[in-house]
């Protein structure tokens, strides 16, 4: 009884291994050549977009520079000093904020405002209480940047991120 235990078992043992190598057979070997994309013939640039009529681009600014241009709007400018009209850009403004809970611990949080614009200037109602709350350490950030050149040639613009400073 144990022999035909034994054979019994190696014999299905044999038969599940040829039917594995089988299936195995028919499957297509996979070719671990990674395929090369083609390099694009010519690299996009974004137009650098301005605050204001000024040269400012983001980092570090003054309030009371940032209050005045941010005013005026949005410009662009390209390389070859040609300007470029604003058509729309969306602004995020992170305001920073000291708050204290119920237990008398302060802790600092950052509440957001955020705006889509058509044109180049912020619109009435953000553009105003925006030049209100600015205060020291606050973000803001223009993206969504799209210019239109004189040519009709629309491109999308730089994104630029300036801290409100002293």
């Amino acid at each position: 009884m144990k022999r035909f235990s034994l054979l019994l078992v190696c014999l299905l043992g044999l038969g599940l291994s040829i039917v594995w190598a089988q299936t195995n057979k028919n499957k297509p070997q996979r070719n671990r050549v990674a395929v090369q994309q083609p390099k694009p013939k010519y690299k996009f640039k974004a137009a650098p977009v301005y605050l204001g009529n000024s040269t400012y681009r983001g980092g570090l600014i003054p309030k009371k520079t940032f209050d005045s241009l941010v005013q005026e709007g949005l410009t662009a400018i390209d390389s070859a000093g040609i300007a470029a009209k604003v058509i729309q850009f969306r602004v995020y403004y992170k305001e920073r904020n000291l708050y204290e809970d119920s237990l008398g611990n302060y802790y600092v949080d950052t509440e957001m405002l955020t705006d889509f614009s058509r044109g180049n200037k912020l619109n009435s109602y953000m553009g105003g209480s925006l030049v209100d709350r600015t205060k020291k350490g606050d973000t803001a950030i223009f993206d969504d940047i799209v210019v239109m050149f004189p040519d009709s040639l629309t491109v999308q613009g730089s994104a630029m991120t300036f801290v409100i400073g002293k």
